[in-house]
């Protein structure tokens, strides 16, 4: 090498590679080893930050236009809606948008071959109650919505009736939407009345939930019936409004049931009842009851 530069006579550059002429030796070095060293100029800092906050890395080399990779706990990070990389001349970028506790981790960029690493630590949101469960009034057989508001998006919770978890159901409908969350208690019925709670974390809030029996009224009253036995008597009537409350029939004072002689239906506000295989014993008064509404009819059952 031109150890002394007294000695050099003469230094240029001939296609790509240096010539430096020493006495009678002429040396020669590939540009490539003349090229500026690739240094880490600001290495990645560790960052702790609140969950739905922002991470941003930044990483700058010594040389431009040296590409990079971004790694997270070892697996290379691959760009997506919510993060994204860059590069502005010796500076490269990472972006993690939304972060979530999940993301925390070691962070490693890699550019040729040097490699700067620091740690994110993503602390989850405080949990709390900021909207607590309000009392509530409703009608029978009508949709009830049990609501309040939490501070973390992402918190579990849990509701309960008195000490009993509920868990989703036809009747129990269960939902989140980002720090809002809902009981829905479909075609709320009398037994629904009671004290319901919600908790997340440490912290419970709870209401009254008072069901009011709706008030029904009978449309159409039974008629008096009469049959030749064994024919089928038939018995129908209409309520007001449609009620998951339970009817009662019976016959002369006793409450009928379903058999292979008594066939009780119901669509939406009409009840029926059929019984089967008639026979003169069974004469006297059906009656139909749901609630307040009631009526009452004669069956005549004549013998052959």
């Amino acid at each position: 090498m031109c150890l002394n530069i007294k000695r050099v006579l003469e230094t240029v550059a001939v296609r790509g590679a240096f010539f430096c002429d020493r006495a009678n030796e002429r040396e020669s070095f590939p540009q490539a080893l003349l090229e500026r060293e690739l240094l880490i100029l600001q290495g990645l800092e560790d960052l702790d930050i609140q969950e739905d906050q922002n991470a941003v890395f930044v990483c700058e080399l010594s040389v431009e236009d040296v590409p990079g990779e971004w790694y997270k706990n070892g697996d290379r990070i691959q760009p997506t809606s919510t993060i994204k990389t860059r590069q502005e001349g010796t500076k490269h970028f990472l972006l993690m948008c939304h972060v979530r506790a999940e993301d925390s981790g070691e962070i490693k960029f890699v550019g040729r071959h040097v490699e700067s690493v620091a740690y994110l630590e993503v602390e989850e949101l405080p949990v709390s109650i900021v909207k607590p469960l309000q009392d509530k009034t409703a009608l029978e057989s009508s949709r009830v919505i049990l609501d309040c508001t939490v501070s973390n998006p992402r918190s579990s919770i849990r509701w309960f009736k008195g000490r009993t978890v509920i868990l989703p159901s036809e009747h129990f409908e269960i939902s989140s939407e980002g720090c809002y969350r809902k009981l829905i208690i479909q075609q709320v019925a009398l037994e629904d009345d009671g004290v319901y709670s919600m908790q997340v974390g440490e912290y419970t809030c709870s209401s009254k939930l008072a069901v009011e029996a709706q008030s029904l009224v009978m449309v159409r009253e039974l008629t008096d019936v009469e049959v030749t036995a064994p024919d089928d008597a038939c018995f129908e009537c209409e309520v007001s409004a449609l009620v998951p409350r339970a009817s009662v029939w019976s016959l002369n004072g006793e409450p009928l049931r379903s058999s292979s002689r008594v066939r009780l239906e119901k669509t939406g506000a009409l009840h029926r009842l059929t019984l089967k295989q008639t026979s003169p014993d069974m004469n006297g008064v059906v009656e139909f009851s749901s609630g307040e509404a009631k009526s009452s009819a004669q069956l005549w059952v004549l013998g052959t």
